[in-house]
């Protein structure tokens, strides 16, 4: 086997590739999920981790899959041939059919997966599932059983997340413990052997699974997500340092077009979240975020208004907002999940969050959360704890809770009408920063009697069975019935009084005096 010492100009990546560069050498990992928003390099930056890790230093075989064999050549095999001719490497290496041969006796070989049940004991150290969305779960399960026999295996995969009930969601992310890692690489060394800056490695998110327990042996985490966007493509907003990549205006432009105009899409394929592309029967019919979402900033000058959702399971919840006259804006929301889905860690991460705010805090939710606990000293409840955690940090706050909760049925219909500028004067927006809050707009729907219906699953770990959507709307239901009180109890009074006025219609229609 041929050996091969070629230095790189660092400035020809971008930050996936420094994040795949670590991973590819990492022998503990088995599956390497690239996914986020188009135009963020992926596909782009895995053939670059291949062409120069697995085939020039390793000499390793690599099998690269689409779902469909007659999409290869337009995609993900000119994308190879790409890296090969914009890095120089042309010398060493042979482009085939649907075949790349290097120097170093590697082969990259690209296949259909028109038919998993043909695939055999794949003996090649990694397999590349390009537009992975596009598989079947049992694709995936094919592959994964049939990579063996062999140190350092992976399965590197890349996608839009185009469907939150896509099956790489239910049943492989939301599979795994979630834990958090850096975004960027701190003084990483590694084949370009140069210590850059963070800057030049972020991508948007970074994640791995637990650790592996086998035959009562731990081994480090298999399962690693780099989640990347356009904003993380230095090839299309530019360098940090503005001395190389290149400013996409039009790429840009045509993505802020989609925010305006279908704001499911641009959270898809320019945010790179989890989207629903299927709707119908949604509570909140009114709601559409391309007229509901908006960069909505804290202004330190105004208060603060937080609403709370008591559950614990998925996260105990506190949305945040602010206002001024009849316009009402949410900027936050605070979803903290297991272990730390406790009133006492939201309240933590909300002082965090806003540690210098020195003007009136006032408190929304569920008037049924007053109740005693028999868990709590004599006279506490979730809001006497709320308010004493606010107090021993210095907070002003004040209680705003209504008489009693108002109406499911009543509530969404105001909130419904207030989403398209039906109640006078008065309007409400969401922060793009609350994706969870805007995936509970889209989600949740409308039972047969007209309130929420509060559809219910297990957690895959904890194994605890929660509602699934609804718990930020109901904090914005709090908020919004009390923040335009008036207008709502207006709106509420107008459908009592059509509905006697269509009563007394349909009996006169009847020919009965009454």
């Amino acid at each position: 086997m041929a050996k091969v010492q070629l230095k790189f100009n660092w400035k020809l990546f971008n930050p996936n590739f420094h994040h795949l560069e670590k991973e590819l050498t990492n022998i503990h990992r088995r599956f390497i999920w690239c996914y986020g928003g188009s135009s963020s390099a992926k596909s782009y930056s895995v053939a670059q981790a291949i062409i120069i890790i697995a085939s020039l230093l390793e000499g390793a075989d690599t099998l690269v899959f689409r779902k469909v064999s007659a999409t290869i050549d337009g995609s993900v095999f000119k994308t190879f041939k790409d890296v090969i001719k914009d890095l120089g490497l042309d010398q060493f290496f042979i482009i085939q059919a649907k075949k790349i041969k290097c120097v170093t006796g590697a082969e990259i070989v690209f296949k259909g997966l028109d038919d998993p049940e043909k695939i055999k004991g794949i003996t090649v150290k990694r397999v590349v599932l390009e537009e992975v969305s596009e598989f079947d779960f049992a694709d995936f399960k094919q592959i994964r059983k049939r990579l063996r026999g062999m140190e350092g295996q992976q399965i590197i995969c890349m996608f839009n997340p185009i469907d939150k009930e896509h099956w790489i969601k239910k049943e492989v992310f939301d599979r795994e413990v979630r834990n958090e890692l850096s975004n960027s690489l701190v003084d990483h060394n590694g084949v370009l052997q140069l210590n850059i800056d963070d800057r030049y490695t972020e991508v948007t998110e970074k994640w791995e699974g637990n650790e592996v327990v086998v035959n009562g042996e731990t081994y480090p985490p298999n399962f690693v997500v780099i989640k990347s966007t356009y904003l993380n493509n230095f090839w299309v907003v530019g360098s940090p340092c503005k001395t190389f990549g290149f400013v996409d205006i039009q790429t840009i432009a045509d993505f802020d077009h989609d925010r305006n105009t279908d704001y499911n899409f641009y959270s898809i394929y320019a945010l790179g979240n989890w989207g629903k592309l299927n709707r119908g029967g949604e509570f909140y019919k009114n709601f559409k975020a391309e007229r509901n979402v908006r960069d909505n900033e804290y202004d330190p000058d105004l208060p603060l208004h937080i609403s709370f959702d008591e559950n614990v399971n998925p996260y105990v919840t506190i949305s945040v907002y602010q206002g001024k006259g009849l316009r009402a804006w949410k900027i936050d929301e605070i979803c903290l999940e297991h272990p730390r889905n406790t009133l006492k860690h939201a309240l933590k991460e909300l002082i965090k969050r806003y540690p210098d705010h020195d003007k009136l805090i006032y408190i929304y939710g569920d008037r049924t959360s007053l109740k005693s606990d028999s868990k709590l000293e004599k006279g506490q409840n979730f809001f006497t704890i709320v308010e004493d955690n606010l107090t021993d940090n210095d907070f002003n706050h004040k209680r705003r809770l209504p008489s009693k909760n108002p109406n499911v049925h009543s509530r969404g219909g105001f909130i419904n009408e207030l989403l398209i500028g039906s109640i006078p004067g008065a309007s409400y927006h969401i922060s793009s920063k609350c994706p969870k809050t805007i995936d509970d707009y889209e989600s949740v729907k409308e039972a047969s009697d007209g309130t929420k219906f509060k559809e219910k699953t297990k957690h895959p770990i904890t194994k605890v069975t929660y509602e699934k959507y609804g718990h930020l709307t109901d904090t914005d239901d709090y908020f919004l019935c009390e923040y335009f009180k008036k207008q709502y109890v207006a709106y509420c009074g107008r459908k009592k009084t059509k509905k006697r006025g269509t009563r007394a219609k349909t009996i006169g229609e009847l020919g009965i005096n009454i």
